[in-house]
């Protein structure tokens, strides 16, 4: 049985539980290998190092660093000599390290595959290793070193693959876009409504970075020539976060018509989506935005931007509109667009639900796409050869 290293920011742990259920999905599903994995955790302005096993191949580390990556690679360095001791202290012999992201996990995974002479690959996680790359220039040939000796870069959408691709001249044939697990899996026949309902949904402690300002002015100006438009947010958020939305809707005298809904009813995800005309959320920057692809499962076509998230994945004028990333203007035209074509673009939708269109999105098929991949990485098969995933519309 061949044995996965794994160095993850994003595992839940006893540290921080609520982490995304991404990288445990792709772990818990490619039973066939022995997978160990280093769960990590940053303390602001601290030096130590503690670390937590906390269930079999499971290890919680906290590690101190000051934040946005300043000492990046020298508070990483403890945590590097920490894996490699506890490895050879439980006599685990890595045959790949899997670093989920290309920074920080990167580093680590680079620096020990090549101690321990053993391959790695590597995430491309889009909207954060952009950040760290372009905020660490100084760290640009370690940057490019990571890139270079990867065995393969997976990056999760389309636009990452062909940016990085750009802009640090990789090998196309060793970049491979690898797409999340979202939990969804029926696809719901589209409903159209005739109607101009738009929905957003998000962690809305986040609702700057979604951007949810300029979705909501773009609202009041559509709503200037479309009077029968509403707009439901969803989601959860502190009791601050619900004050501050609260008093964003009241200042542009919108509380009839865009109201804060909280956290969808448990169970009625598919079902509430389904009924809208269409979903918006003109993020400023997303690395994928899993919400987009459940949105298009029930039914919905989907307001997003260019170049981030979902780009790339679908030809735009197919499932919706991609809104000009900093044009607040061209945020109103896409609702306008949405309202206007939604018997169009649902029955894009349906079309495309009956040609298997939406299939790259089962957790089967993209779990069978990172069996492969760990099987070419480690030299050997851990079961069958699977069925590549779909191509990836452009």
């Amino acid at each position: 049985m061949k044995t996965i290293v794994h160095i993850s920011c994003d595992f839940p742990d006893p540290i921080v539980s609520a982490k995304t259920q991404g990288v445990i999905s792709f772990v818990d599903s490619t039973a066939g290998f022995r997978h160990v994995v280093y769960s990590l955790n940053r303390a602001n302005w601290r030096s130590n190092l503690v670390a937590l096993d906390f269930a079999p191949d499971r290890t919680a580390i906290a590690y101190g660093a000051p934040p946005k990556g300043l000492m990046l690679e020298t508070r990483l360095a403890p945590v590097a000599d920490y894996i490699r001791a506890d490895l050879a202290k439980k006599g685990i012999a890595p045959d790949l390290f899997h670093a989920h992201k290309l920074t920080v996990e990167g580093l680590l995974a680079h620096r020990l595959a090549g101690e321990l002479g053993v391959p790695y690959i590597a995430n491309i996680w889009g909207d954060t290793d952009i950040k760290f790359i372009a905020a660490r220039k100084d760290m640009a040939a370690k940057w490019r070193a990571i890139m270079q000796g990867a065995q393969r870069l997976l990056p999760c959408a389309p636009w990452t693959a062909e940016r990085f691709i750009a802009d640090h001249g990789l090998d196309p044939a060793r970049v491979e876009v690898m797409m999340p697990i979202v939990k969804q899996e029926e696809v719901l026949p589209p409903v159209v409504t005739g109607e101009a309902r738009i929905v957003t949904l998000f962690n809305l402690d986040q609702h700057k970075r979604k951007n949810l300002k300029g979705l909501l002015d773009a609202v009041v100006e559509q709503r200037r020539s479309e009077p029968r438009l509403t707009l439901d947010i969803w989601g959860r958020g502190d009791a601050n976060t619900l004050c501050d939305i609260d008093t964003m809707i009241a200042s542009r005298n919108a509380l009839d018509y865009i109201r804060l809904k909280g956290p969808l009813p448990q169970g009625a995800f598919e079902s509430t989506l389904n009924g809208y005309t269409a979903f918006a959320m003109p993020t400023l920057r997303e690395t994928f935005g899993m919400v987009f692809v459940e949105a298009l499962l029930c039914g919905l076509p989907v307001l997003h931007t260019r170049g981030w998230g979902i780009d790339g994945v679908y030809p735009d004028d197919t499932i919706g509109y991609a809104w000009e990333h900093g044009d607040q203007a061209d945020i109103a035209k896409g609702l306008a667009y949405l309202i206007a074509n939604e018997a169009r673009l649902k029955g894009n939708l349906a079309a495309m639900a009956g040609e298997g269109a939406f299939d790259r999105h089962k957790r089967a098929v993209i779990v069978a796409q990172y069996r492969r991949i760990l099987d070419e990485a480690t030299g050997g098969a851990s079961a069958p050869q699977p069925v590549a995933a779909p191509a990836l519309a452009h």
